[in-house]
């Protein structure tokens, strides 16, 4: 009957002081009526029985679990009773006073529907809680039906408001929990770019040594260095779907060029920067890695290194390559050769940082790539 809700303790709390308080009023008001009563013995069972329902209803309301249908059914169909009994119990002497048996505890049950079920749900109650009472009092004047149309619009107004605060919390705790995801998420790449991509890293570069076992295992070390980095780049997805287009994460980005040939390092945690700025250093990455695959020789490597240094960001591109002449690379980038002035100078000119380029016969290329610091969120 009732969809699921998020549970809001305070809202119990306030139902439960105010049910009490109209539960008082109905003793201390039908108590005042009982020697003018046509059956004074009927109102006293009256009066008990909204004592004890009472404090059941309360009972059962207090725990989510014990919210069953039949107790909201109970609830009202023993409120729509007593209302339309009040009127023979309390007799003549009572017929021009329009205050029901009940009084204003006529309100309780319409009020749990309002805010444990649903508010339309909870007003179409009051709306039929409050034209039995106008029914029962023979109540003809619509001037004095104030009190009956203010109960059905406080109950609809409240339930509207609490279904708003429920709807609040639940984007709260999902905020908050999607928070907490990301920091973990974030803590164990530190761990693991911290810890076992350096183990790895390391049993690539020294297992050579041993012979061929010592390739195989530099081999599959540098394989399983690879999964992890794609694994770690996957987990640090948005939760909910939820993707920011104008930030992108750019050690992730860089991280998707991790091959048997290129080794990536970048910091444990996220590097965010306006997505479109991060696409032109991630182009300039791949001008370098390219001309390394092309010019650096059959067997180059490449180590892509992503830092910061004071207010920079430092992406640094190195391979062990044939080298060459920087003279040979500065002619290459006057003739437009290479990507050199386009794809890399110029990019990195763009975006206000510089690229610096060393290299010498038979030590590789490297390539630092600067750019402000700045250009992160």
């Amino acid at each position: 009957m009732a969809a699921e809700v998020v549970e809001v303790r305070e809202v119990f709390r306030g139902y439960a002081a105010v049910r009490l308080a109209a539960v008082l009023y109905v003793v201390v008001v039908d108590a005042a009526r009982l020697p003018s009563a046509a059956h004074p013995l009927l109102l006293g069972i009256v009066m008990m029985v909204v004592v004890v329902w009472t404090v059941l209803a309360l009972w059962c309301y207090a725990v989510p679990a014990r919210r069953r249908p039949w107790v909201f059914a109970t609830d009202l169909g023993l409120t729509l009773v007593l209302v339309l009994a009040g009127p023979a119990v309390l007799g003549p002497a009572h017929a021009g006073t329009h205050l029901s048996v009940v009084a204003l505890w006529l309100a309780s049950a319409a009020m749990a529907l309002t805010l444990w079920v649903s508010w339309v749900w909870g007003t179409l109650a009051a709306l039929l809680t409050a034209a039995l009472d106008v029914v029962a009092s023979a109540n003809t004047d619509v001037t004095t039906w104030d009190g009956e149309i203010g109960f059905v619009l406080l109950t609809g107004a409240v339930g509207f408001l609490v279904s708003t605060l429920r709807r609040s919390v639940r984007e709260r705790d999902t905020v908050i929990a999607e928070a907490a995801a990301v920091q973990e998420r974030e803590r164990l790449a530190r761990v693991v770019h911290d810890g076992v991509l350096q183990v790895l890293a390391l049993v690539e570069r020294q297992a050579p040594a041993f012979g061929v076992r010592g390739e195989r295992l530099a081999a599959a070390a540098q394989e399983q260095e690879i999964a992890l980095r794609r694994l770690l780049l996957d987990s640090d997805r948005p939760p909910g779907g939820r993707i920011d287009t104008t930030h992108t994460d750019l050690a992730a980005m860089l991280d998707r060029h991790s091959s048997p040939t290129v080794t990536i390092s970048t910091p444990g945690g996220q590097v965010v920067v306006d997505a479109e700025r991060a696409a032109e250093v991630d182009q300039a990455v791949s001008e370098v890695l390219t001309n390394v695959r092309r010019h650096a020789g059959p067997t180059a490597r490449a180590w892509v290194l992503l830092e910061r240094d004071g207010d920079e960001l430092v992406v640094s591109i190195r391979d062990n390559g044939v080298g060459g002449e920087r003279d040979d690379f500065e002619d290459a980038a006057e003739r437009g050769r290479f990507g050199v002035r386009h794809s890399i100078l110029g990019r990195l000119r763009d975006l206000g940082g510089t690229a610096i380029l060393r290299t010498a016969p038979g030590r590789g290329v490297e390539w630092e790539l600067r750019l402000p610091e700045e250009v992160r969120r």
